[in-house]
């Protein structure tokens, strides 16, 4: 399932027109679209950081969210040199808190990468206190309260800008337009990113009972605490969604008799050798 968050209808409307969204009735304090067959369900959140973590909570908590589940938000920005131009964004600035959020970058795509600074108010242009070129006042709060639900390598953050802090200029009219400009690229990115997933849940599901205990004996022998397994397994999570072949770099390093390890101090350092060998 893809669960997209808009800040607002106009936004919206590409989506619910290419997937055939239905609204959900039952829906009263925000708008809710889905598409059970085609895997999307969409929320307009409203505009501002307390619409939209309140919204994301809540379609979040009312599900059974799934491992291979993407979140992605999408809706317009400003950005302090340009016009026009859309793009994903590989960091989110919260201004109000000063926090960073990274969205991870682990799948290729077409789209240009950029910062994004989440604000309390519109962006009306000039300096600003952080050093970016996109203004919004939604993903941080998207991203924080996803976060509770998701992974970072199942949220992505694509904008499309409006203005460069012309405020009065946005309309309806022109984000309908801006949203319809770019849609085959959304709709493509989506068609892909949902692949991909797909394909990687099956990947981890085809894993052999054999490379399943090498990984249980793997973070034994490395005398693994709770958090450093929890480590080794995030890192193998992303090498299985990269295709990497992390278990013949842990039988060579049996071959070489690095493992077993006496104790986990030297646990640690076999860690980071195996971290170096594919990163």
């Amino acid at each position: 399932m893809v669960y997209l968050f808009t800040a607002l209808y106009c936004e919206a409307h590409i989506f619910i027109k290419q997937y055939k969204l239905i609204k959900n009735q039952q829906r009263t304090w925000f708008q809710e679209f889905y598409n059970e067959t085609d895997g999307i369900r969409l929320a307009v959140t409203g505009v501002g950081e307390i619409a939209a973590s309140a919204t994301v909570s809540s379609v979040c908590s009312l599900y059974r969210l799934m491992p291979d589940d993407l979140l992605l938000n999408v809706g317009i920005c400003a950005h302090a040199a340009k016009n026009e131009g859309i793009f994903l964004c590989n960091k989110i600035i919260e201004e109000a808190t000063g926090r960073t959020f990274y969205p991870d970058m682990l799948y290729q795509h077409n789209f240009c990468e950029e910062t994004i600074v989440t604000r309390m108010l519109p962006w009306h242009g000039g300096n600003a206190s952080c050093a970016a070129n996109l203004y919004d006042m939604e993903a941080a709060a998207v991203y924080q309260a996803g976060a509770r639900f998701f992974g970072p390598h199942q949220m992505s953050f694509l904008k499309i800008v409006s203005d460069s802090g012309a405020v009065k200029d946005i309309s309806k009219e022109r984000v309908t337009h801006l949203m319809e400009r770019y849609q085959d690229s959304i709709f493509d990115y989506i068609r892909r990113m949902a692949a991909l997933t797909q394909a990687n849940s099956l990947r981890k599901k085809e894993l052999c009972q054999e490379d399943t205990r090498l990984i249980g004996t793997f973070c034994a022998d490395l005398h693994c605490s709770k958090a450093m397994r929890d480590s080794v397994q995030q890192y193998i999570r992303y090498l299985t969604l990269a295709g990497t072949d992390y278990i013949s770099v842990i039988q060579d390093m049996y071959e070489k008799e690095l493992l077993p390890c006496k104790d986990k101090r030297e646990g640690k350092q076999r860690f980071e050798e195996f971290k170096k060998r594919l990163f």
